[in-house]
């Protein structure tokens, strides 16, 4: 199944693409059989409880998931860790809900567009499990490695080491172009 094309005309002279089309759908079909195998392991007490973390999170889920050749249940998550309209401005705190679904007892996996420091899935996974869940695994598209070592998701599409800004694919620059097909880099400072 091919990913859809963004029809948006004049991307901005200082976006460097970074992943293609190609290269994504690639990575997100390997990373559903992955997760396929696990979701089989585990399927003796229900489907797998999916939480795309939205906004940014939710392409990956969308093409990801339906790559999944096994039932799985889907509820949103929110989590914020960027002041939002701002490109890399951290906040002190991460902000997560649930919507009041029940984790407990079920094998849960949370979806990103990115791990940066992994800060935030560090939370959620944390918190997931307080709350009873089985087990807690994460998937994320990219994952920024750090010296400093971080959080390490169990499903990783890309690795890049740098600390360039992503846009496309659900990550946006300054609130725009998050519906990129293709996923380009902004140098700091843009």
């Amino acid at each position: 199944m091919a990913l859809p094309t963004a029809g948006i005309k004049g991307i901005p002279s200082h976006y460097t693409l970074k992943y293609s089309q190609v290269a994504i759908e690639h990575q997100v079909t390997r990373i559903a059989g992955e997760i396929e195998q696990w979701c089989r392991e585990v399927s003796d007490t229900g489907d797998v409880l999916v939480i795309p973390i939205l906004r940014g999170g939710v392409y990956f889920f969308a093409d990801l998931t339906r790559r999944i050749g096994c039932s799985v249940e889907m509820a949103p998550g929110r989590a914020r860790a960027y002041e939002e309209g701002k490109n890399a401005s951290a906040r002190s705190e991460v902000y997560i809900s649930l919507d009041g679904v029940s984790v407990s007892g079920r094998h849960v996996l949370f979806v990103d567009d990115i791990c940066d420091s992994g800060r935030t899935l560090d939370k959620l996974v944390a918190y997931t499990l307080a709350q009873g869940a089985e087990t807690v695994r994460s998937a994320v598209l990219i994952r920024r490695t750090l010296s400093t070592g971080g959080f390490t998701p169990d499903w990783v599409g890309f690795e890049f080491e740098g600390s360039d800004w992503f846009v496309g694919y659900g990550m946006d620059d300054r609130s725009r172009y998050s519906n990129l097909s293709q996923i380009y880099t902004i140098k700091p400072g843009k």
